[in-house]
């Protein structure tokens, strides 16, 4: 999208440049309209004259009264003419307006909207298709969103929503969207009270992407089915690689400890302070992170769920100085979900060394 579209000055001139266009455009077609009412009321006139023949018992004063009085009643018939037209005129040019300058109203949805760029030979996305796009929010001067990508589902909840107003885009489009800040909070933000009171909410979307319904529950079939075959082969992956690499057997949680060094320090604690070196394999090896490789030792807080479960499992098992390899299943791990470098239902390998385990410091009262 291109940067103007955010330019709420820009914005404004275009705004203000196209209605004094229009204004003019509709002022020049209402003169051009009265003129040429007023020759077919001349020529009437005219004609009207030469075909009446006045009677011999009249003078020319009084043939001339009449006249004179059927020119007057042409005059007013000719302002009544021109004020009607030029009511109709401004009633559309209004109209095209709006309430807001630059923007056009949607009447099924109420929504303000502006376009950018169109692409009419598109797809236009309905509910339940899949869609991707960027979008800001702002009011006034205020950003609440910065210009990010999106990808969602289409739904359906009520008028003056997000997808109403996509649903009006052809993929590849850009446009604003002015809606009612608190309607909008109501539908979209689960009900949270807008910061900016009656001043509108403006959404710039460009829509990059479209998957429709049927496409996208297809696709959504055979991930699901891809899904069920990894997690299906995971438990034969662990007894494979448990088998060749001699773990022993598992705690309860599933996890395999083989210990490589004995430490002589304390055993872990829960809400300890617990600094530790790390790197962790995928089971064929490929390396995906390590402390060691980065020479910064990991320091996180026993208890305080701000690693994977079997971390705290592993780490909680182990004493100060120990070494140990550690097996972890996905459903200690990452999950059907995994992540940017762990793919679905992967169990980890992570060789540990626990280098110092210490007691949070109690606050002193007054500090």
């Amino acid at each position: 999208m291109s940067e103007d579209i955010l330019d709420v000055e820009n914005t404004q001139e275009e705004n203000e440049s196209m209605l004094n266009n229009n204004m003019e455009e509709t002022v020049e077609n209402t003169v051009e309209v009265v003129n040429e009412a007023a020759e077919e009321v001349e020529k009437a006139t005219v004609n009207a004259e030469e075909t009446i023949e006045p009677e011999n018992t009249l003078t020319d004063s009084d043939t001339e009264k009449p006249a004179r009085h059927g020119k007057g009643w042409l005059i007013i018939l000719l302002c009544v003419l021109a004020a009607a037209i030029i009511g109709v005129g401004l009633f559309f040019l209004l109209k095209n307006t709006g309430k807001y300058k630059g923007f056009k109203k949607d009447k099924a949805s109420g929504i303000y909207y502006k376009f950018h760029t169109v692409h009419e030979d598109a797809a236009m996305p309905k509910t339940g298709d899949y869609v991707g796009f960027l979008f800001s929010m702002r009011a006034g001067d205020s950003i609440l969103i910065p210009m990010i990508p999106n990808e969602m589902l289409m739904d359906s909840i009520g008028k003056n929503d997000l997808y109403a107003a996509l649903r009006m885009m052809h993929v590849e489009d850009s446009a604003t969207f002015i809606f009612n800040g608190q309607e909008f909070f109501d539908l979209m933000m689960e009900g949270q009270e807008y910061p900016f009171g009656e001043d509108p909410l403006y959404l710039d979307v460009m829509l990059y992407g479209h998957m429709p319904k049927a496409e996208f529950e297809k696709a959504k079939a055979k991930y699901e089915a891809e899904m069920e075959e990894l997690k299906g082969k995971e438990v034969d992956t662990i007894l494979q690689y448990v088998k060749d690499n001699h773990l022993g057997q598992p705690t309860e949680e599933g996890i395999y400890i083989k210990t490589t060094k004995r430490g002589n320090g304390p055993q872990v604690k829960e809400g300890q302070s617990v600094t530790v070196h790390y790197v962790g394999r995928l089971l064929d090896g490929t390396e995906f992170d390590s402390s060691i490789g980065r020479d910064e030792p990991f320091t996180f807080t026993m208890g305080a769920h701000k690693v994977i479960p079997g971390w705290e499992i592993a780490v909680g098992k182990m004493r100060v100085g120990e070494k140990a390899t550690v097996l972890i299943p996905s459903s200690m791990a990452y999950g059907e979900r995994g992540n940017a470098v762990i793919p679905p239902y992967s169990p980890l390998t992570f060789d540990i060394e626990v280098l110092k385990a210490e007691d949070a410091t109690a606050p002193v009262l007054g500090e």
